[in-house]
């Protein structure tokens, strides 16, 4: 698994497993009817389902729906999260496919073919897509029309330790942060070996590093664009926290997203970049005050990258009406506030921001909300997994000073054939 599925995979946090067994059946019998093409039988959603996190948070999902509409019949059924994204094509051109699909923002391109267009379903239903994350609705657009229904929308953030901000003398950063002050900070908090940022490998937090400052990995129009010289200098400066700032130790290729993180929930060190859907699982981590800031800018000014997932229907579903109001029950108003409050996801619906605040330190919701204001979608191209895999490779020998951004980013467009 690599560093992006390991990151997916922490943040369901399994909170309960009152309906998993019965989840579970259902999408094993689905499989041998009802499917998506049926008429009256179940609506199936194809998914990442393997774990019983998946499991648990589907089964709320279907739960808080049919509080919407007693009538729905949904089942679920799916491999886990890294082989959703193959397995799902060949699912579909199997016997009985399925009519709800699971996707990311960042994968919506990938999966374009599979996915139906809903704006006809949106202008027929009168569905309010004015209120859903204009980000989120962005990411899940492909050739001009959406193909999603988001259900949460994560701008990414610096996560910090206040008692050690405070221990050092150091002012909080809040909804503006300077990288400037930003590497001041690192710096007045390192001391030897103990440093002020902890890093894991991969392309995703140096990807929101650069959108921080307005500068994507991947066109608007889906070109890879890692050469680009305005990302190159960002992912250079980056690479720069450990070889020339000396702020944080370089991530080993073989680190999954958790060594980072325990790093900094134990302690060790006291800033982290990652998604605020591990706001619960740190604070029930950490035995410190948790701080949240945005990742920090050139001019300070509030920017993010967000991620996030959302419901589509698939291209050969003979059912698209039951499907799409089946998506308005499961991205309804209550289902989001129930799955902020309960799992800590950022919902997409605006109006439900709300529910995320509860439970987070003073400030914290007032950031996320300063960052989906000004938020772009992570985008990626079909060849993005290689992109990852070859960053997580390349990119320790970056940390530590042996090889430029320039000649890395050359070296990644070059064998992912641009």
């Amino acid at each position: 698994m690599n560093a992006v599925s390991n990151r997916r995979a922490t943040r369901l946090v399994l909170t309960g497993v009152a309906g998993l067994s019965a989840l579970a059946l259902a999408g094993c019998a689905s499989g041998a009817g009802g499917g998506g093409g049926e008429a009256g039988g179940p609506l199936v959603l194809y998914t990442w389902a393997a774990s019983e996190g998946d499991q648990a948070q589907w089964a709320d999902f279907i739960d808080g729906a049919k509080a919407e509409d007693p009538d729905l019949d949904i089942s679920v059924e799916g491999p886990s999260f890294s082989d959703y994204w193959t397995k799902v094509k060949t699912r579909l051109s199997g016997a009985n496919p399925p009519c709800l699909l699971t996707t990311q923002a960042a994968r919506a391109q990938e999966l374009g073919d599979l996915l139906m267009p809903l704006d006809d379903l949106i202008e027929k239903s009168g569905f309010d897509i004015e209120n859903i994350d204009e980000s989120m609705l962005s990411g899940m657009t492909v050739d001009g029309t959406i193909r999603a229904i988001p259900y949460d929308a994560e701008p990414i953030v610096l996560f910090y330790n206040v008692e050690a901000f405070q221990a050092a003398g150091l002012d909080l950063p809040g909804a503006t942060y300077t990288r400037e002050q930003f590497v001041s900070d690192a710096k007045a908090l390192t001391d030897g070996d103990k440093k002020g940022l902890a890093l894991a490998p991969g392309i995703f937090i140096p990807n929101a590093w650069s959108l921080a400052d307005g500068v994507p990995a991947v066109t608007e129009d889906g070109e890879l664009d890692l050469q680009n010289p305005e990302f190159v200098d960002q992912i250079q400066s980056f690479f720069d926290l450990v070889a020339v700032d000396g702020v944080a130790k370089a991530p080993e290729a073989a680190d999954g997203s958790e060594v980072s993180q325990q790093a900094f929930t134990s302690g060790e060190v006291p800033m982290l970049i990652e998604g605020p859907w591990m706001y619960g699982s740190f604070a029930d981590a950490a035995d410190f005050t948790l701080g949240v800031s945005i990742v920090p800018s050139t001019s300070g000014e509030t920017a993010a990258m967000t991620a996030g997932s959302g419901f589509g229907i698939a291209a050969n579903c003979e059912r698209p009406d039951e499907a799409f109001a089946a998506i308005e029950a499961l991205t309804s108003l209550s289902v989001q506030e129930k799955q902020a409050e309960a799992r800590g996801i950022v919902p997409a619906r605006i109006e439900a921001l709300p529910a995320w605040a509860e439970g987070k330190t003073e400030g914290s919701s007032e950031v996320v909300e300063a960052l989906l204001s000004n938020a772009t979608p992570q985008r990626t191209t079909p060849t993005w997994n290689q992109v990852e895999t070859l960053m997580t490779q390349y990119g320790v020998q970056g940390y530590r000073g042996e090889l430029t951004a320039e000649e890395i980013m050359e070296t990644i467009t070059n064998s992912v054939g641009g």
